[in-house]
């Protein structure tokens, strides 16, 4: 069941909490790259994929850092492409064809960036500014024409791409982030839990805290609102709703400022963090020295008081705390946070309450849901999403959090199949405050002030041309690139394979 919210309920995302799940011990950050389905570069095409013409270069999976030997190609029949091969699938382009290696540029001789070792991730594709300031890169690095932005609704927003500074407008003053709070919880969450991954478990509320652990082991606070919920149920928003956390019973519904459930989690994060030598004890010491200074945010400041609306943050530091999303909690040569948390914040935990939202992050869906393409002054919504975007889908259902049996996508369960687990998710405040990331793309929006032009969905619309003009496969047809890439078959920036949690 979903209990769907309404511009009032929108309207408060400034009183909104700082929600944190604590740490988990159920993280892998190294997970092999072989595993069927995950679109790895170089293996068989999805059908129904191809945008390209019989014979046209294709783009594979491993974008500027490629993860294979091979290049992959996104073909319409299904077929294993050649290795080095373009096109369709049905007439191969000549071997050589359609690779892109590292750092953008094309690869001569069909050649990608050589595959890690078993159990690696490729971490040398991931770029970013480190605790330095931003880098200005050249619409060329960028892949993109700003001039072709069609912008003029937008005051103050940045643009990042491949770890630098594509474009930025409206200065760079420092103000409240409002809910988008929520989002930066949920990354504090998951640097605790890699901060205590080696710690012994003794007993409940000790060791690192497993999002499957019921919430009481870690909160002992008399206003938490169910007894058998655990870290997921609280940080998707259905523990105070629910009439029962049987699957078929869940309830989301927004916790506006915190009060709910979300809240308890600050003391559950410390808790956790009090067992690591060397850590802060109180949650905002811990977000400065671990993520705001870790991350070079010298302009973000949270309080921490009453885990409500309190980051705030410039354009410079959301693109930091975006491109640690974007590289699966990895930033300035070290693992922050694990691949398998950011996972969690970024899909569905429990579909059959909301396909919008997933730990403490809003996400593009298609259909049955509120959220990302919503206007947060008003609360209205794309009904389906974004459809330029591809939706944050499960490679398989059900999974081991929910019981749907697919997507819900209101279109039918032939929606959820997508070569390449890319969608799109954001974090959203009050009077448009949004960081949006691209996973396939290596691509963060983030915008200050922006109430309205249907949010995430607006932002994306508002540079998309810019983007497919130098997009080196659909080359300016946007009505082929929303194709390929809404349906989640087009990934050219993927560094590495995005790889589903088992528990």
């Amino acid at each position: 069941m979903l209990t769907r919210g309404n511009g009032s309920s929108h309207l408060s995302f400034w009183l909104s909490a700082f929600a944190l799940a604590a740490c988990s011990d159920s993280t892998t950050d190294a997970p092999g790259l072989g595993t069927a389905g995950t679109g790895l570069a170089g293996t068989s095409a999805v059908a129904g994929a191809g945008p390209a013409p019989a014979g046209s270069t294709s783009v594979g999976n491993a974008g500027r850092a490629a993860t294979s030997g091979t290049t992959g190609s996104i073909a319409g029949s299904g077929t294993t492409s050649p290795t080095g091969a373009g096109g369709t699938g049905v007439t191969p382009a000549p071997a050589g064809a359609g690779a892109v290696a590292t750092a953008g540029m094309p690869a001569t001789g069909g050649m990608a960036a050589p595959m890690p070792m078993p159990g690696a991730i490729n971490t040398a594709g991931y770029k970013d500014p480190g605790k330095g300031p931003w880098m200005m890169a050249t619409p060329d690095e960028c892949k993109m024409d700003p001039a072709m932005f069609d912008d003029t609704g937008i005051a103050t927003y940045a643009v990042y791409r491949y770890g630098k500074l594509c474009h930025i407008k409206g200065g760079d003053a420092t103000g409240m982030m409002y809910s988008a709070t929520k989002t930066l919880g949920g990354v504090m969450a998951g640097r605790a839990a890699y901060v205590a991954k080696d710690v012994a478990k003794t007993g409940p509320g000790t060791g690192p805290i497993v999002m499957e652990d019921l919430g009481t082991d870690w909160i002992a606070s008399p206003s938490y609102p169910r007894r058998d919920a655990t870290i997921s149920h609280v940080m998707s928003m259905v523990a105070a709703a629910s009439s029962s956390l049987e699957d078929s019973a869940l309830t989301w519904r927004y916790d506006t400022i915190g009060s709910e459930a979300i809240n308890n989690m600050i003391n559950a994060t410390e808790k956790c963090i009090k067992q690591v030598p060397g850590m802060p004890t109180s949650a905002p010491m811990f977000v400065k020295q671990e993520i705001f200074d870790k991350l070079g945010m010298g302009n973000s400041s949270w309080g921490g008081g009453a885990i409500a609306t309190g980051w705030s943050a410039n354009l410079s530091d959301m693109g930091k705390l975006a491109t640690l999303l974007l590289h699966d909690g990895f930033y300035g040569g070290e693992q922050l946070v694990s691949r398998d948390w950011v996972y969690r914040m970024s899909h569905p935990n429990f579909e059959n309450a909301n396909t919008s939202y997933g730990a403490l992050s809003w996400l593009n869906h298609r259909g049955g849901a509120e959220g990302i393409g919503g206007n947060i002054s008003t609360g209205a919504n794309a009904p389906e999403g974004d459809p330029c975007a591809p939706a944050a889908f499960w490679p398989k259902y059900p999974h081991f959090l929910s019981k749907a049996t697919d997507c819900l996508a209101t279109k039918g369960p032939e929606v959820c199949k997508q070569m390449h687990d890319i969608g799109v998710f954001s974090a959203q405040g009050l009077n448009g405050q949004f960081l949006v990331m691209h996973p396939g793309l290596d691509i963060a929006i983030v915008a200050r002030n922006f109430s309205g032009g249907d949010g995430p969905l607006g932002l994306w619309r508002a540079i998309r041309p810019g983007v497919v003009a130098k997009d080196p496969m659909f080359k300016g047809d946007e009505t082929a690139f929303c194709a390929a890439y809404g349906a989640g078959n087009y990934a050219p920036d993927l560094v590495n394979p995005r790889v589903a949690p088992t528990m």
